[in-house]
């Protein structure tokens, strides 16, 4: 596969990562303050249902970088690759348990102490999951724009 194709799949599959985990999250905060016990449901079963792209596009992104860049363990590559592991991580360890809890417990109409705490957690998780991935689309375009000559400033 050659360089221009990888970092179109890194490239879209970033950005997919990052407006999935957005649209998570701003749709649980709307539903959950609307107070409708069926907009909660239902975003608790879309968010089940849509947990595949995400890991897919998690997935490509890590892949794909990794292609890109191997063993660059310094610098801005050296910290898109930590922070990528980070969000991989609290993805697989917090948010995808939290997920499935969560919907489980919302089809049941199950709205108590254990629903509400798990949501904080997972509420917390995908504010740190957005903050990673926002980093990194950041130093991502700051690489791009370092690498291209036309973009630079002549003093």
């Amino acid at each position: 596969m050659n360089r221009q194709t990888l970092v179109l799949i890194h490239r879209t599959a970033g950005a997919l990562a990052f407006l999935t985990v957005a649209s998570f999250f701003t749709s649980t905060l709307f539903a959950e303050l609307s107070g409708v016990q069926h907009h909660i449901v239902t975003v608790k079963q879309a968010i089940l249902w849509c947990i595949p792209l995400l890991i897919l596009s998690m997935m490509l992104t890590g892949v794909s970088g990794n292609k890109l860049y191997p063993s660059k363990g310094k610098g801005v590559i050296g910290a898109k690759q930590g922070r990528i592991k980070i969000a991989a991580a609290n993805g697989l360890l917090v948010m995808l348990p939290s997920a499935v809890f969560l919907y489980f417990k919302a089809v049941s109409l199950e709205f108590d102490g254990y629903f509400w705490a798990v949501q904080a957690i997972e509420l917390v998780g995908g504010a740190i999951n957005l903050t990673m991935i926002g980093l990194n689309i950041r130093d991502g375009l700051l690489l791009k724009r370092t690498k291209n000559p036309r973009t630079k400033q002549s003093a």
